[in-house]
């Protein structure tokens, strides 16, 4: 048919252009290359180097780097003469270079002081600093200096690669180059050295399973990597002295997995889990470098590329601030989660018979709550200066948080301070649908859980006002609040109105910030020992050392709650009068606080309260209070847990999918306990493949 024919001649025209686009001459590439191959000297060369890749990696479009490099590719493999000259120069550029700052630096985490090291990197970005001519990282950091040329680099096709590889990479391996076998000998030498140097201090060797240095694996790792550097050479005994070096990378990260689990009985420190990371991202470039060096006699480029690639974006991370900020994000999110620590877990039921016990403590902390809401009322009223006003509600706030920890009542919302650790416990022990399941089934938990709490506090506390401002009018024949005070009560908790919403997603932070403190106190007293100096202080001598167990004992099962209580009562009586320093309207809006204050004000109108817009208004104001008091504190706990372990994006979204997909399916889960242990609900068949992918 004429017109199919048309077709075909327009479709095979429009191809031939698009390869003559590969084979068209570039001046510009053409005069670059011929500029390295002349170069006489090693600064001149490396300049030259940086010069022609910059202009290959730094073009435009996609599509122009493609053809650039395409260009450069076939230019080299046709012209005989050009590809003489530029490997002389090549290899005799690498016979200089010194890669092992790029091999044993690149990517990998040098220091956990932010402020430090962000200081450095900005004025680098000004004024880089001096660099060795014979530094590789210096031409990494010259050619793939923006996101963009390492995401070309990463995505480059397999069989461009390897084109480009038998280019750049001479065809009998280390043996042309020999320089470099002795920089990848020697950053495995160091990176060994950096692994045992951390792996055999006092903190990981308490938390390990050897105490003694000459048994630790981190120590032994150095003589396998010894072993394995002299095997290499030999091609009989590489292979076996390869497997006997992985078996000690083994044993070394066996270890790191019992010292994370020991923290839980002895504390853990940002300079801990620093350590830990750092060890375990050496041990992953020794394993990249140990690898490419075994199968450089194979011919096999897969290892090298994986090499490359993790230097490539490594360089890149080294001059930005945005992964130093994730970098230290996650070392403080792995601090906060790695241990679970030993109170609040009364906050979250997980029988009939808790979730009955937590009705009857929520009880119990909205009638005290009645006292505490009318305490903050009457201080309020005096008009205090700013610090005496939030010393005095705080302190109201922190022995009313004791009491109810002392009676053991519960309060709404407060999160205990073992919630992220248990959280991450979850995502760091299980994959796939499992994962899913388990936070799903530990949501519900805690849902249901503080749902009892927060029913039980606004009935307790309702009941109670009433009880309180019938007895108060009784005793001194006038109403406990005045009637401005008790307008603008509800004025204040109107949802549209007022900042009912931003306060209380704001107080949310609050509970989640003392509940970080709390596990903090917990761990600093774990970490230094601070229990057993209590049992063995000289003061039993005089009264007793079983006295000063029994307080070492109390001491150390009460720290996180008591330290949770006072940090969450001052936080909220202190960060209101801050914010009106600054001129900003913020005040603490917590579900039973806020409902105590509200019933004392509709009980000052009696009945009549039911017949007024206002107190409806209000209502919906504590409803919004309880979703906006637990949704952000539980999700900036879920967040840090899943950050602590690198739980990529678009598997957040997939739980959180697969969340709301139970809460839709089966509701009732998350408002009571269906049974002791409420199995999770059966997944379809889509999101089981779809989970297991």
């Amino acid at each position: 048919m004429p017109f199919l024919r048309t077709l075909r001649r327009l479709w095979r025209r429009q191809r031939w252009k698009r390869r003559s686009a590969f084979s068209a001459p570039d001046v510009g590439l053409r005069e670059r290359t011929l500029a390295f191959s002349d170069s006489p000297t090693l600064s001149v060369r490396t300049r030259r180097a940086a010069a022609l890749f910059a202009y290959i990696w730094t073009r435009p479009t996609d599509r122009g780097f493609i053809v650039s490099l395409l260009r450069f590719i076939r230019m080299l493999e046709q012209d005989r003469q050009l590809r003489a000259s530029f490997d002389a120069s090549w290899q005799a550029m690498l016979a200089e270079l010194d890669s092992v700052p790029l091999f044993a630096d690149a990517g990998l985490p040098a220091s956990y002081a932010l402020l430090h090291e962000a200081f450095r990197r900005l004025f680098q970005r000004l004024l880089p600093s001096a660099r060795a001519e014979s530094d590789t990282a210096r031409l990494f950091t010259a050619v793939f200096s923006s996101r963009k040329s390492v995401e070309r680099f990463l995505s480059l096709d397999r069989s461009i690669f390897f084109r480009l590889a038998r280019i750049l990479w001479p065809g009998a391996g280390l043996e042309a180059v020999p320089h470099i076998g002795d920089d990848v000998h020697q950053s495995l030498s160091l990176l060994a050295t950096r692994v045992a140097g951390r792996g055999v201090t006092a903190a990981v060797r308490q938390r390990g399973s050897t105490h003694n240095v000459e048994d630790s694996p981190f120590y032994r790792l150095v003589f396998a990597t010894e072993i394995f550097l002299k095997a290499s050479s030999d091609s009989e005994a590489a292979p076996h002295a390869y497997q006997r070096w992985l078996e000690a990378v083994h044993a070394c990260r066996s270890e790191l997995i019992q010292v994370r689990l020991h923290m839980e009985d002895a504390g853990v420190s940002t300079a801990l889990v620093f350590d830990l990371t750092s060890m375990d991202a050496s041990l992953d470039r020794m394993q990249l470098l140990a690898s490419a060096l075994a199968s450089d006699s194979l011919q096999t480029l897969q290892p090298a590329r994986q090499l490359l690639n993790t230097l490539v974006a490594g360089r890149l991370e080294d001059t930005q601030l945005g992964p130093l900020i994730r970098q230290n994000l996650n070392l403080l999110a792995r601090k906060t989660v790695e241990r679970t620590g030993h109170s609040g877990e009364h906050y979250i039921a997980n029988t009939r018979k808790e979730y009955w016990q937590m009705w009857l403590a929520a009880l119990g902390g909205g009638l005290l709550t009645v006292f505490t809401a009318a305490f903050k009322l009457r201080i309020i009223e005096h008009e205090w200066p700013l610090f005496v006003e939030g010393f005095l509600i705080g302190t109201d706030y922190a022995i009313s948080f004791l009491l109810l920890q002392i009676f053991g009542l519960a309060l709404a919302t407060k999160q205990p301070s073992m919630t992220a650790a248990a959280f991450a416990g979850i995502v760091r022990e299980n994959r796939g649908v499992s994962r899913w399941s388990k936070i799903a089934d530990f949501a519900a938990r805690i849902s249901r859980t503080q749902l009892a709490a927060a029913l039980g506090n606004v009935i307790a506390v309702c009941l109670g006002a009433i009880a309180f401002e019938q007895l108060w009018h009784r005793m001194f024949l006038h109403s406990y609040l005045p009637q401005q005070t008790a307008r603008h009560v509800y004025e204040t908790l109107h949802p549209f109105t007022s900042g009912t919403g931003i306060d209380a997603a704001l107080t949310g932070v609050l509970l989640w910030a003392a509940a970080v403190v709390g596990g903090w106190c917990e761990n600093f007293a774990v970490y230094n020992r601070i229990p057993a100096a209590i049992a063995q202080h000289p003061l039993g001598l005089k009264i007793g050392v079983r006295r000063m167990q029994r307080f070492a004992h109390w001491f150390e099962n009460h720290i996180a709650a008591w330290s949770t209580s006072i940090v969450l009562g001052y936080m909220m009586g202190f960060f209101p009068e801050v914010c009106r320093f600054f001129g900003l309207p913020f005040d603490v809006r917590h579900v039973t606080l806020n409902s105590g204050m509200l019933a004392l004000a509709a009980a000052r109108y009696g009945v009549s309260s039911f017949g007024h817009h206002w107190f409806y208004y209000a209502v919906a104001g504590i409803g919004m209070t309880f979703v906006l008091n637990l949704g952000v504190s539980f999700a900036i706990a879920s967040i840090t847990a899943l950050r602590a372990y690198n739980v990529l994006h678009h598997e957040r979204l997939k739980i959180l999918k697969y969340l709301l997909s139970q809460i839709i399916h089966s509701p009732l889960r998350f408002i009571f306990p269906i049974g002791p242990d409420a199995p999770p609900s059966i997944l379809s068949n889509s999101e089981a493949a779809e989970a297991e992918s």
